[in-house]
C-alpha cells in the first residue's frame, strides 16, 4: 500500500481519535432540552468507520470507549460499531447500495453488540444498548447516506492514487 495512502489513514485515524476521546472526557452530547439524545463519540465512530475502514473504525472505537463511565462495555460497543460499519461502508461504496444495506448491516452490528455484551454478562448495558440502536440507527444511516450525497467519490479516497507532478522536477 502507498504510503501517502497510510499517512493519510493514520491523519483521520488520529483527529477523529482525539476527538472521541475529547468528547467522551467532556461528555459532550447533543440534547433535547434536559435529556440526552447521542453522544457525539456515535458519529465520530461512523466516520472513522466510513473513511478509515473497519481497522480505523475500531481503533476510533476503542479511543472513544476508553473516557467513558463505563470504559469495559463502552469500549467493545464502540469497536464493534466501528468495525461493522467500516464493513457495511466498504460494501455500500462498491455496490452503490446504501438504503437497505445500511440499515441491515448497521442493526447487525447492533445485535451483534448486544451479543458480545451477554456473552460477557454485562446485562445492565443491553437497556443502554437497545435505547442506544433506536437513535443510532437512524443517525448512522443519515451520515452515511449525507457523506455519499456530497459526492460518492470521497469512500474511495484512500484508493486513488496521487495524480503525477507536472512540474517536471524530480
Amino acid at each position: 500500500m502507498n504510503t501517502s495512502i497510510l499517512a493519510r489513514k493514520a491523519v483521520v485515524i488520529a483527529s477523529l481519535g482525539a476527538a472521541a476521546i475529547i468528547s467522551g472526557y467532556f461528555g459532550l452530547a447533543l440534547s433535547l432540552g434536559t435529556a440526552t439524545v447521542m453522544d457525539t463519540r456515535d458519529i465520530l465512530v461512523v466516520c472513522a468507520g466510513v473513511l478509515a475502514g473497519p481497522a480505523g473504525g475500531a481503533l476510533v472505537g476503542l479511543l472513544a470507549g476508553l473516557p467513558g463511565p463505563d470504559p469495559l462495555s463502552e469500549v467493545s460497543l464502540y469497536m464493534v460499531g466501528g468495525l461493522a460499519v467500516g464493513f457495511i461502508a466498504r460494501y455500500c461504496a462498491a455496490n452503490r447500495e446504501w438504503m437497505p444495506t445500511a440499515a441491515l448491516g448497521l442493526g447487525f452490528g447492533y445485535v451483534l453488540s448486544g451479543a458480545i455484551l451477554m456473552f460477557t454478562s454485562w446485562y445492565d448495558a443491553v437497556a443502554a444498548l437497545a435505547f442506544k440502536s433506536l437513535i443510532m440507527l437512524n443517525i448512522c444511516i443519515l451520515v452515511l447516506s449525507i457523506i455519499d450525497s456530497l459526492d460518492h467519490r470521497i469512500f474511495s479516497w484512500d484508493r486513488r492514487s496521487p495524480a503525477p507532478d507536472s512540474s517536471g522536477s524530480r
